[in-house]
């Protein structure tokens, strides 16, 4: 599982409403996609929390994961995506990401937020990071790690820069720290 995520300088991945418009606002006058395209080549499975879901139906496009199991992680055992391909991933979500895991041919991208981010961290499911540092302050928003995160090590295996100011750190998880 690939945790692949953009955050601000100050270490936010969304304003305190979820707004990415300052990600999405980025200045890229020559299209630059910061890894994103590699990892979606990669991937055969996209997990997600209901706002992060709620967030890109927002953005007024395509559902952009046609074609990817994409799994909507949410405590609403009521709820159904409105997207092809969308799964909800709720009730014993350890044992139900197990079997989606075992299925994988590729990797598993978990897209965000933040609680389900540190709700993987924190069960040593997540294997590699890849954090797109933005070159932006927020102040405040809803932080990369939220909820108590458990310690953890990491070795950092590629940094990347673009003439965006975009910095991309790829870690994958220290077993032996």
């Amino acid at each position: 599982m690939i945790l692949y995520i953009a955050t601000s300088l100050d270490g936010f991945i969304a304003r305190p409403d979820g707004n990415l418009d300052w990600l999405t606002g980025l200045p890229n006058p020559d299209q630059l996609d910061h890894g994103y395209g590699d990892l979606l080549a990669q991937t055969s499975c996209i997990i997600m929390g209901h706002s992060t879901y709620q967030e890109i139906l927002g953005f007024g496009i395509d559902w952009p994961y046609t074609g990817t199991e994409t799994w909507v992680m949410t405590g609403n055992p009521d709820f159904k995506p409105a997207t092809p391909d969308t799964f909800a991933l709720s009730g014993d979500i350890e044992t139900k990401f197990e079997a989606i895991r075992l299925r994988q041919l590729k990797n598993i991208w978990l897209v965000g937020g933040g609680r389900v981010v540190t709700w993987f961290l924190n069960r040593d499911l997540i294997d590699e990071i890849i954090i797109a540092i933005i070159p932006c302050i927020l102040g405040t928003g809803i932080r990369l790690f939220p909820d108590d995160p458990k310690e953890s090590q990491w070795k950092l295996v590629k940094s990347e820069s673009f003439s965006t100011g975009v910095v991309n750190l790829s870690y994958r998880r220290d077993m032996n720290p």
